[in-house]
């Protein structure tokens, strides 16, 4: 007659939990290296005042400033740059027309618009920390960025939004 003895527990649930654990720590390091890594762009010394010139032009042709206005406000552009959190949390829009022209020498306004969206860690604001969604290259349809530059290099956004 065999007496009953207890079982020993299984090890398999701890190392279940340990991949699970060293697969999200991997994919925390991956995702945090690449937030932190400069996010395109074209490097400082290679800068001309036709930087991105074809492409903004492109954006630009059939662009809607009244269009790009809504847009700011659909991708929660105003969010960060305009209202209580403008300056605080994201350069301002209402700055934006007095500075963007110079902001990032030799680029053109549309230009330093254009890429401060698509590649937001080429140039960071001084007193800023670089927290600006790097989402929006595949996001943001062309016809709505353009809208969006034509908008924000045309008039005054309005910071209450």
């Amino acid at each position: 007659m065999s007496e009953n003895l207890p079982r020993q527990p299984s090890a398999l649930p701890v190392y279940v939990a340990l991949f699970i654990l060293l697969a999200f720590v991997i994919v925390f390091l991956i995702e945090f290296a690449q937030l932190t890594h400069g996010s395109g762009g074209t490097e400082d010394e290679l800068l001309t005042e036709d930087t991105y010139i074809q492409i903004v032009m492109r954006l630009l042709e059939n662009a809607d400033p009244d269009n790009g206005e809504q847009l700011v406000l659909q991708y929660g552009c105003t969010t960060c740059h305009a209202g209580v959190n403008a300056g605080r949390l994201a350069p301002a829009f209402t700055l934006l027309p007095d500075i963007m022209g110079d902001r990032r020498p030799p680029l053109t306004a549309a230009a330093y618009v254009y890429e401060s969206i698509i590649y937001p860690g080429a140039y960071t604001v001084e007193g800023y920390v670089n927290n600006m969604p790097r989402i929006y290259e595949e996001q943001i349809a062309d016809d709505d960025l353009g809208d969006i530059i034509a908008y924000l290099t045309s008039a005054q956004p309005d910071s209450s939004d």
